[in-house]
Formats: C-alpha cells, structure tokens, sequence
C-alpha cells in the first residue's frame, strides 16, 4: 500500500503554490467546454442529450484516469503523474481547438478528462507533504481555491471565446497548460516508493463518508453547472458572452467561499461545514432554477455556482484523513464521486430533452439537501493537526 511521505516540518509554500498552479491549469482545461457550449451547438447543431453525453464522458474519463493515476501514484511518483497529467491537458485543449466536428471535440474532452484524472490523486498526495503537519485545513482550502481558479479561467476564456471565437479558449487553455508542465519540472516531492502497479476499488473509499460528500458536489459540479450557460441562453434569453460572464462571477465567489470553508473545518470540523454548506447550496439552487430572468436569479445562479465548489475541500479532508497517501483509496474515492457526476450530466442532458432543463436542473440543485439530513448533527471533529 501507498503510504504518505513524511510531512515537513516547515511548510513548502513556494512549491505548494506551483502545485496549486498547476491544478488551475488542467481545470482550465477540464472545464472549457460548459461556458462556450451554445457557441459550439450553434456551430455543429448539438442537442442538449448530445451535450449531455459530452459533460458525461468528460467526467467519466476524469474518474477512469483516477483510478488509473491512483495506481501508478506509488510506481511513477506524483511528479511524474502531476507531468502526464498536465501533458494530455496540451494535447486535449489543442484537439479541441484544431477540430472540425462535435466527435472530435468530444474526443479531446477524454483527453481533457483524463488530464485533470491523473494530476488529482499526485496533488492531493503532495498537499499535507508540501503543506506541514497543523495547517491541512488551510492547504485543502487553498487547493481548493486553485480549483476554483481554474474554474474562473475556464468562465473567462469562454467569454473571450464569446467575442474572438470559441477555439480561442481552448488555444489559451493549451499555453496555460503547457507552462505549467515546464514549471512542475522543476518541482521537488518525495521520491516515487516503487509500490507494484494495483487497481483496488477500497471499500470505504467507494462508499465512504469523502463520496457521499464529494458525489453530492459531483452532481451540482458536473451535472447542474456544466448546464448553466445553455439554461441562461435558453430560458432567461442571456447572449453566450453574458452567460459566460455570470458563470464567471459564480467562479470568482468559489474561492471566497473555498478560503471560509478551509478555515471553517479548522475550526469545526468538515461535518458542520458540509452541513452548512449544503443548505446554502439547495436554497441558492432553487431559486435560481424558478425564479424569472432578473437580477434576483442571476444573483441566485451565481452564489450557488460558487458555493458547490466549497464541498470539494470537505471531501478532500476526509479523504485525506481517511487514506492518508495510499494512492489507490485516492483514486478510487476520486473515481467513484466523478462517476456520479458523469451519471448526472448525461442524465440532466437526457431526461432534459424530455421534461423540459429547468425540472432536471432542479431536481439536480437540491441534492445538497441530503448533507443536512443524513449526515449527524454532532460528530466528532476529523483532527487537522494529527
């Protein structure tokens, strides 16, 4: 089994802030696709099912590379994967921006997918590593906000794509990408352990405490959101650009709210913040999805784009709690929460195309609502300093 390096004394900020860099640049590339969707289905003639599909086999090439990357975390080392991941982030954002048809662009989005699927379980590990004993809380909120980051530069790519063209995007997403894989050459982890090459599926970690959190954030990440623009165009009547600008300011929220949720499980433990955080999430959720256009909704859409994001540095902590660096309970656990959200998507899509987006989408954006009645009201705290 994969097991932990030791964790520094002292912090490694500098390095922390390159491995945090680097998860913005493969989310960068992960999430190009939602906010110039309605370009692209103009351009190719997608249907919402179509887009479904899209989001969905992006998210399940992200949860296939977890495991995949959870596996070879102990052989290869996390530089190494953190290196292979960034690089299919290259090659996918410059298929998608090269290509001249919707199956190529859903081919690049596996290579996208599969990117951001090897670097997480290598930066996940290197966090507690680079981060020290005593500030965990702190670092998984911080690599949360590199998420949210990326998530912000994946809105605002799609708005210049809005105005200069959707391939700019993925154009740009490429360079980011690129640049980091020069940068991450010169990063310095703990040596790989030299563990065989093992695909085991834990149980705790497919079924555990991290995947109910992380899949309840999966199903409003990966299903509800990637909807968002297409819902704004459609049905409140919202140009590409200014959809993309509201999916942009929802972004921007997530690393607010990213930084009080890792101070929050400093203070009270990552079950209290789950619990708030999913009833902020369903109420912001509904309104959103029923109010008419207007700036009550757009504010609505918003903070529950930026509050769904808050719940990956939860789930992070438990599972960091939990596996410690054995890479494939990482992995898995990663895998298992991306595969509920591949569901999701291509469900939303589907059931969509019948029902009508805004009831899918609502059904979608109570999820959350779980967190606050099936988890306890008083555990005990998961330690941040053990």
């Amino acid at each position: 089994m994969t097991t932990a390096a030791p964790l520094d004394a002292r912090p490694r900020w500098a390095a922390f802030a390159l491995v945090c860099l680097a998860y913005l640049a493969v989310t960068a590339g992960e999430q190009g696709l939602s906010p110039v969707m309605p370009d692209i289905s103009a351009e190719f003639g997608v249907s919402e099912g179509q887009s479904g599909l899209a989001f969905g086999l992006l998210a399940l090439s992200i949860a296939v590379a977890n495991i995949a990357g959870g596996a070879l975390l102990g052989k290869l080392g996390a530089r190494t994967l953190m290196l292979c991941g960034l690089a299919a982030t290259v090659a996918g954002a410059v298929l998608a921006a090269i290509t001249n048809g919707f199956g190529v662009l859903v081919a690049a989005q596996v290579l996208l997918g599969a990117g951001a699927g090897f670097y997480f379980p290598a930066g996940l590990q290197a966090v507690p590593y680079l981060s020290g004993a005593g500030r965990r809380g702190l670092a998984m909120g911080l690599y949360g906000v590199a998420f949210s980051g990326g998530l912000l530069v994946a809105a605002l790519l799609g708005a210049l794509g809005a105005a200069q063209g959707w391939r700019v995007a993925f154009w740009c997403a490429a360079g980011l990408a690129g640049a980091a894989f020069v940068a991450t050459l010169t990063l310095r982890l703990a040596p790989a352990t030299g563990d065989p090459v093992t695909v085991r599926f834990p149980r705790k970690a497919v079924l555990g405490l991290p995947t109910f959190i992380g899949g309840i954030a999966a199903v409003c990440q990966y299903g509800a959101i990637p909807f968002l623009t297409t819902f704004a165009v459609d049905e409140w009547g919202l140009r590409a650009g200014q959809a993309a600008a509201l999916l942009a300011v929802g972004r921007v929220l997530s690393i607010v709210a990213k930084l009080v949720s890792g101070a929050g499980m400093d203070r009270s433990g990552p079950i209290a913040s789950a619990r708030t955080t999913g009833l902020v999430i369903a109420a912001t959720g509904v309104l959103w999805v029923l109010l008419p256009a207007g700036a009550p909704a757009y504010v609505c859409a918003a903070l529950f784009a930026g509050s769904v994001s808050s719940l990956g540095p939860i789930s992070n902590f438990v599972a960091v709690d939990q596996f410690g660096g054995d890479g494939p309970s990482l992995g898995a656990f990663r895998s298992a929460q991306i595969g509920i959200g591949a569901a999701a998507g291509w469900l939303i899509g589907r059931i969509g195309e019948t029902v009508g987006l805004r009831w899918t989408l609502l059904a979608a954006s109570v999820s959350p609502l779980l967190l606050v009645v099936l988890l306890p009201r008083r555990v005990r705290a998961v330690a941040a300093t053990d």
